[in-house]
């Protein structure tokens, strides 16, 4: 019996070619123009004039916000901050210029915890401050809210709404470098963290600065600094304990935001590390503890996420599990300049080919824009 011939190579090309464009499906351009909203991003220059980058990012990708760094880590050197004076003009003309290219203003962000956080700091001729770890052990509640109200008040005459503070990350680690032993934590006990964040928290909000809790679902049990490498916590975590201040503080309707940490457990989630984890965000944080506000990833250049996913796939992942703004602080040691613009179009890319859906993403600038008009 003869065999019926099968499709030449101009035939099987073609099959080929039109299988690949069924998978692909076109974005709506209005849902396009806004995927830089999703972005937190940092900038080197102490400027707005002149500053090229600065405008790609306001101008042309209007991205959702930027933060603000004291140090390079690069070049040890100064990167957006030298002096208060300096600092206002920088914020003043920032928001100017996004007004006057995109519209509105952008989220102006930075890491003031107090002590060894400080981007607002001496060197750059600000007040000295305490720490949570010094504010901790003195457990005087009143003096960790009147701290929290004076660095507060900084942060509004220097032009940032939002201070990504408090760590609410319990000390449970003795050994751990990154955050018990620097003293970014207030407590080994749960219900001491939970007591002097809300503090923290009022003191905050009374001088009217955005908060975001940090680092979600807990980053003290740790051995290992997410900065460096890949985290993992399956052995050394212990939920009920790390999750207490989260389910109290988000309870009581105090959390503005959540940033999430880069760490593994595999008895959450096998696969992915908390900030690309959809049953750690959309499972624990949103089901179980109720969070309806803005989830922000910490920064997806650290060596705990690149080193494994790339930033592409990170970025794509961290949208996928719940989180609403990605952190890309462009303040790491290896440097990326072209990484806003590669995860604009990873984004994008992934609407098209159905990795991610535009309900997801419309959710996520959904919540972008409720946070940014809450900056007051």
């Amino acid at each position: 019996m003869a065999t019926r011939p099968g499709p030449g190579p101009r035939r099987l090309a073609l099959i080929f070619l039109l299988a690949g464009c069924a998978a692909i499906r076109p974005v709506d351009p209005g849902l396009s123009a806004r995927l830089g909203e999703l972005l937190l991003v940092g900038f080197r220059g102490t400027e707005v004039e002149e500053n090229a980058e600065l405008r790609h990012l306001l101008c042309d990708l209007k991205v959702g916000g930027v933060i603000l760094y004291e140090r390079d880590v690069a070049t040890s050197g100064p990167r957006n901050i030298t002096s208060p004076e300096q600092v206002q003009r920088l914020t003043r003309d920032l928001r100017a210029r996004a007004l006057s290219c995109a519209g509105r203003a952008p989220l102006i962000a930075a890491d003031n915890e107090g002590g060894a956080v400080m981007r607002l700091n001496a060197r750059a001729g600000y007040p000295p401050t305490l720490g949570h770890g010094e504010l901790g052990e003195l457990d005087d509640v009143a003096l960790t809210e009147l701290e929290a109200r004076r660095i507060g008040r900084m942060l509004r005459e220097a032009g940032i709404d939002w201070n990504l503070a408090p760590v609410v990350d319990v000390a449970a680690n003795p050994f751990n470098t990154v955050l018990v032993q620097s003293g970014r934590t207030f407590s080994q006990s749960p219900e001491r963290v939970t007591t002097h964040a809300r503090a923290y928290l009022r003191g905050m909000h009374a001088a009217g600065i955005l908060t975001a809790l940090k680092h979600f679902p807990g980053h003290g049990s740790s051995f290992e600094d997410s900065h460096l490498g890949f985290v993992d916590v399956t052995r050394t975590a212990d939920l009920a304990a790390e999750l207490l201040p989260y389910r109290a503080l988000i309870g009581e309707g105090a959390a503005d935001a959540v940033m999430t940490a880069h760490v593994f457990n595999r008895n959450v989630d096998p696969r992915h590390p908390a900030t690309l984890s959809a049953p750690t965000i959309e499972g624990v944080l949103r089901r179980e503890l109720g969070f309806t506000g803005l989830v922000v990833s910490d920064d997806l250049l650290m060596e705990g996420i690149v080193s494994r996913y790339g930033i592409e796939e990170a970025a794509v992942l961290a949208l996928r599990a719940g989180v609403d703004l990605l952190l890309l602080s462009h303040n790491t040691l290896a440097q990326d300049q072209s990484a806003t613009d590669r995860v604009i179009n990873a984004i994008r890319q992934a609407l098209a080919d159905g990795r991610l859906s535009p309900e997801q993403v419309e959710t996520a600038l959904a919540r972008v824009q409720s946070f940014r008009a809450s900056a007051r």
